[in-house]
């Protein structure tokens, strides 16, 4: 059985490539549609072989006839939740093709669906070039990512007219869609994130919409204090029940990222600024421990010499995420231990 993505994306269509790596003249402008991928445990596969086997549709748009890819994106979604399925938002990190963005969404879909919790994936896919790692492409990249700010803070907005308050169909046209709807960003788009709320913010106030349930950040290359600064990432916690902040002191490609382009400390680094005064609903794991356990053996740090990329290659953070997605209490999710105002997972 086939695995259906669904997408938006802020990228230029392209004949060859369907999508290229440039802008919509209009940044801000956003094209619909889906991929869909034959084959299981699609993770244990290379990204390249994956992102080249998807079947992409790009959704029409008619504007003369009012008709738009997002209402019909937006009721597929809903089509596909009504067995009672989550929903995942995934925005992705920096050096990723358009293709390749679709390879990982399609494989942390299957991953998940194979630890029990089988989410209907929404991908936004921001223009990164794809073009591997320096600090040359990472200075164009991260401006990628903020010129890619306002076109998820429009998505973000659809969403939550859409999916919390639009028609739910033909049979119930006044019913509220109750998926449970979750967020996980990825190093360099925790970056484009920032961007997104301070768009909302632009035309809702601080009055972010409640649309998530939880929102994990995974190797944030975003500001340690991003959580607490109320013109950076503070006003989602107005939009979720709860933030899980994923951090790793050995994370190198953060290292880098601090140490070559003069960043301040970094989220998915050196965890939360003063965790012991975080807000509530914010759950901060250091994965550190889990991420040191696994370098003994013959087979250590093989697929992620960087320690970046945990989120899906780590058998004790993919679990605590599935942990995390079910809503399970912070306190009742094994393999962690208390600090004062973080975890230990490991």
């Amino acid at each position: 059985m086939a695995t259906m993505i669904h997408f938006a994306t802020n990228r230029r269509p392209a004949p060859k490539t369907v999508f290229s790596e440039s802008f919509n003249d209009d940044p801000d402008e956003l094209r619909f549609g889906t991929a869909s991928f034959d084959g299981s445990a699609l993770y244990r596969a290379p990204l390249d072989a994956v992102a080249a086997s998807a079947e992409v549709t790009i959704r029409p748009e008619n504007l003369a006839r009012n008709r738009l890819g997002s209402t019909d994106a937006f009721a597929a979604i809903r089509q596909a939740v009504s067995g009672n399925r989550d929903v995942l938002l995934f925005v992705h990190g920096y050096n990723h093709s358009f293709r390749e963005s679709l390879g990982r969404a399609v494989q942390i879909q299957q991953w998940l669906a194979d630890g029990g919790r089988d989410m209907v994936m929404v991908l936004f896919a921001w223009p990164s070039l794809g073009r591997g790692v320096s600090g040359r492409t990472y200075r164009d990249e991260r401006g990628r990512a903020q010129m890619s700010g306002p076109a998820l803070g429009r998505l973000l907005l659809k969403a939550a007219d859409f999916l919390r308050a639009g028609p739910a169909g033909a049979g119930d046209p006044g019913a509220v869609c109750i998926a449970r709807i979750h967020l996980l960003a990825h190093s360099m788009g925790n970056w484009v994130l920032r961007g997104g709320i301070g768009h909302m913010r632009t035309f809702v106030g601080d009055n972010i919409p409640p649309l998530f349930d939880e929102v994990i950040l995974t190797a944030a290359d975003e500001d340690d204090d991003t959580l607490t600064a109320p013109k950076k990432l503070a006003p989602l916690l107005r939009g979720c029940r709860r933030v899980t902040v994923y951090y790793n002191q050995q994370d190198l490609a953060l290292k880098a990222s601090d140490v070559a382009m003069g960043n301040p400390d970094r989220l998915g680094l050196s965890g939360p600024l003063r965790p012991d005064t975080l807000p509530a609903k914010i759950a901060a794991i250091n994965v550190s421990p889990a991420i040191l356990r696994n370098l003994t053996g013959d087979r250590a740090w093989e697929d992620d010499p960087t320690g970046h990329q945990y989120f899906r290659n780590n058998a004790v953070v993919r679990a605590d995420m599935l942990h995390v997605m079910t809503g399970a209490l912070d306190e009742d999710i094994p393999n962690r231990s208390r600090r004062p105002g973080w975890w230990r997972l490991g």
